[in-house]
């Protein structure tokens, strides 16, 4: 541990530290780019990520599954030194390191941007019989017999902008480490403890606002289209409502960087610890749970090598209440992790609108719904003046009620059949792509270009159809009768199984917090936290209301 006495507080980095920027050597200032990044973090990782995946997905033909991938990839990058910067890192330069993530995560958003500026232009339709000026149409001259060949070197190509796209979400989350485990502390041990929660809870609000702008944000930059950069969208031939458009996911990415870069150094110039910190150590009251860890972790020696990070673990698993408090987060960010990645996915499928209106509906959601609820749920704290039991069973309240919202899932408009996947082709029975009325048309599922047809009617292509010459509709190219967006999710099956799982988390989230508050064994007698200072030194009992809060 640095000497107290020869530890330079002053802010600025290297030879910089003139006294005409001390004023921003404050835990004010130091909240202050803390929100900043925040903002910023959640815009690109919860918010703008979150809202593309449908483009990326189309772009370079990937799965549900595999876009899932992408968007996890962000949590196993910070599960990778979530640990190890927790463990080591509070004994270490907290502002360098946090400095250090928020540069690598400006790094991270330029590698996951590549695809868009290493790759070629998007081809609208990928199949042998848009190459022959056939519109994909039904015609016994097609064949499939060189088609297999191209599709598989497209997906090999796009096998390395998949790794891409993991890796950059992978130095996101690494990144972002330092500043929401030390950063936090930070925090914690530079100001009043009346003030601890209110200073994260601004932390997070930030993080919330960035999600809910970022929703937006990228949802609108959707309606540019991808290559924007590389053509003349003048004379596009592609339209919003066509289903092959894919918007310009890369330039949400595109705007972090600078930001990241802009607010790293500001932090980088914060000293190990601020002006005034024994003080604040002195004035500090303990509230942990009853098993002597805080004794243990307050030594000197303690935590400085690999030799007490077994017993640091053990003094984990000991804590009850500490357990049962992240099986219950386990099981909340099972939820929103899923809902934020693809809500705006859900959305436009349960109600039929395009991506930039549902990541706008989401950014509308996620404002009053995170910010606002953070917001209240600190008031409610500090007016009911709870205790750490009592916040408990407030969450335990919020839980319950979130949980009674879970039929909301069922509301959607009417899902349109698709032919050969969720309904017949009319003419026979059964559900499959490739059916007697199109089985002599060489249709291939190569380009996923949905008509409908009189009746409503969904058709993987004009050629499944069986359409045998394009027609002219309303100005538009077309297929076998009018222009329509296709929908080929089953809604109501969609929502039933959202709603179970929904359910049954937010159950069992509620059931380990209601364990956590029943486990929870305090001290009888609150016990200071003592630093180096003169044994004559006697500071009265302040500030006990909040701290409970932070550490939920």
């Amino acid at each position: 541990m640095v000497d107290d006495q020869n530890e330079d507080r002053r802010y600025g980095c290297g030879p910089m530290k003139s006294g005409c920027i001390q004023r921003l050597n404050s835990i004010r200032w130091h909240v202050f780019w803390q929100c900043i990044f925040n903002f910023f973090e959640g815009f690109i990782v919860n918010g703008v990520v979150n809202v593309i995946i449908p483009a990326l997905e189309k772009r370079y033909e990937l799965s549900s599954s595999k876009s899932a991938i992408i968007a996890s990839a962000n949590d196993f990058g910070a599960f990778v030194l979530l640990i190890f910067i927790g463990y080591f890192g509070e004994r270490r330069h907290k502002p360098k390191l946090m400095g250090a993530g928020i540069l690598l995560m400006a790094f991270g958003c330029l590698v996951f941007s590549l695809p868009q500026f290493i790759g070629e232009k998007y081809a609208y339709t990928i199949s042998d019989s848009s190459k022959n000026g056939s519109n994909n149409l039904c015609s016994t001259r097609n064949t499939t017999s060189s088609c297999s060949s191209d599709v598989d070197d497209i997906k090999e190509y796009f096998k390395a902008y998949y790794a891409l796209f993991i890796v950059g979400q992978m130095l996101l989350g690494i990144g972002a480490v330092p500043m929401f485990t030390i950063g936090l502390s930070y925090i914690d041990e530079n100001c009043k403890q009346k003030l601890t929660s209110f200073y994260i809870g601004l932390t997070f609000c930030s993080a919330a606002v960035g999600v809910a702008i970022g929703y937006i944000v990228g949802g609108n930059v959707l309606n540019v289209f991808v290559d924007v950069d590389k053509l003349d969208v003048a004379n596009l031939p592609l339209t919003l409502s066509d289903p092959q458009w894919v918007g310009a996911w890369w330039i949400g990415i595109i705007i972090a960087v600078p930001a990241f870069i802009l607010v790293a150094f500001p932090i980088l110039g914060y000293p190990r610890r601020l002006p005034g910190y024994e003080e604040l150590q002195k004035q500090r009251q303990s509230e942990v749970y009853d098993n002597d860890a805080e004794e243990i972790t307050a030594q000197a020696s303690f935590g400085k090598n690999w030799k007490d990070f077994p017993r640091s673990f053990l003094l984990l698993i000991k804590n009850p209440t500490y357990v049962l408090i992240c099986l219950g987060s386990v099981c909340e960010t099972l939820l929103i992790g899923g809902t934020a990645t693809f809500g705006s996915k859900i959305i436009q499928e349960f109600f039929n609108v395009d991506l930039a209106t549902a990541g706008t509906i989401m950014g509308a959601i996620t404002i009053p719904g995170s910010g606002g609820g953070m917001i209240f749920g600190g008031y409610m704290v500090k007016k009911l003046n709870l205790k750490l039991r009592g916040i408990i069973y407030f969450c335990c309240i919020s839980i319950g009620l979130a949980a009674l919202l879970g039929p909301s899932f069922l509301s959607s408009c009417p899902s349109q059949p698709l032919a050969g996947v969720s309904t017949d082709y009319k003419v026979e029975i059964g559900t499959t792509l490739i059916a007697g009325c199109n089985n002599d048309c060489g249709c291939t599922t190569a380009g996923f270009e949905p008509i409908c047809d009189q009746n409503k009617t969904v058709y993987f292509s004009p050629c499944h159809a069986g359409c045998t010459e394009a027609i002219i509709t309303n100005g538009t190219k077309d297929t076998c009768g009018e222009q329509g967006s296709c929908w080929i999710y089953n809604q109501t099956d969609l929502g039933l199984r959202i709603m179970v799982w929904w359910i049954c988390l937010k159950v069992l989230g509620f059931i380990f917090l209601f364990l956590a508050a029943k486990f929870y064994k305090p001290r009888k007698e609150s016990t200071e936290i003592k630093v180096s200072q003169p044994e004559s030194v006697k500071e009265p009992k302040l500030y006990d209301k909040e701290k409970e809060f932070t550490k939920l």
